[in-house]
Parts: structure tokens; sequence; C-alpha cells
């Protein structure tokens, strides 16, 4: 159920659960096993189940690792792709590392924050961090964005 619309995106009631977007950062080393660990101990956390999942989000061009593939298709979820100019917002966790790697301090909670207010700060596993969000997408803009972000990302090379 749509309550109303906040810059332009159609906002959930927090009488309506619109799922979970469990945001990612993640070393192309990362194993699905690492990815999974630590997913299911911030979903612990939150007193949440995997079937709460509505997505995973992360870095555009982490997308494709094969980790996140893996555990996409076993929760059988899309991955958001997130530009790096959306991962800009100022986050609870920044990482000096992870700036001085990609430009600015958060991919997990970042890409969290970028569907809605986060649950579970930023964690960190093997090769892996995770931050859960609610999300306050309606699914037909959630359908929007990742189509945007595919479009956005595959001609980004034109």
């Amino acid at each position: 159920m749509i309550d109303q619309i906040s810059g332009g995106r159609p906002v959930f009631s927090t009488r309506a659960n619109a799922g979970i977007v469990a945001g990612i950062g993640l070393r192309l080393k990362a194993s699905g096993a690492d990815l999974l660990d630590l997913l299911d101990t911030c979903l612990a956390e939150a007193g949440l189940a995997r079937s709460d999942i509505l997505a995973l989000a992360t870095l555009d061009r982490k997308q494709a690792y094969p980790a996140l593939a893996e555990v996409a298709g076993l929760l059988n979820v899309p991955i958001l792709p997130v530009a790096a100019v959306n991962l800009l917002t100022p986050v609870p966790n920044p990482s000096l590392q992870v700036a001085g790697h990609i430009g600015h301090g958060s991919v997990a909670e970042a890409a969290a924050l970028h569907f809605g207010p986060l649950l579970v700060e930023k964690r960190r596993g093997a090769n892996v961090t995770c931050a859960l969000a609610q999300c306050r997408y309606a699914p037909a803009a959630l359908k929007a964005e990742m189509a945007a972000s595919t479009v956005s990302t595959s001609s980004a090379g034109s």
C-alpha cells in the first residue's frame, strides 16, 4: 500500500512490509558461502528470514561478481546495481580503505540506504560486508530502478 510520494519515489507506509534490500560490499575472491553466512547473521540480528529479502544491492561494477550471482540465484532475488554517484550519501560506518579503492567510503550501507532506512548497519565477514534496509520502493518502482540501472550500466561503455 502506497501512502505518499517522496522525491518522486513511491513510499510504503510503515504498516506495510515492503521487504528488505541487502546492501552488499564484496571482494572478487568472496565466496557464496562467505556472503550467505554474513547475510544470515544480519538477518538473524534483525529477526528476519531469507524470505524477507527483496533484492541484493551493490556498486554497479560489482554486480557480476560470482558470489553475488550465486546467492541471488539461491534466494531467487534480483541484484540491483547502484551507480557510484548514488553511493555518496553519508553512512554510519564509512571505511577509509573502501574510500581508497573506489573513491567513497561505503558500498554496503550506501547501497542499502539507496532503497530505504537501515535496519542493520554494516557488518563485516570474510571478504564481504552487508547492511540491511527496509525497502521503501513500490514493486513497480523497484522494477523501474532495476531497468534504469541495467540501461545505464550497459550503455556506459558506448
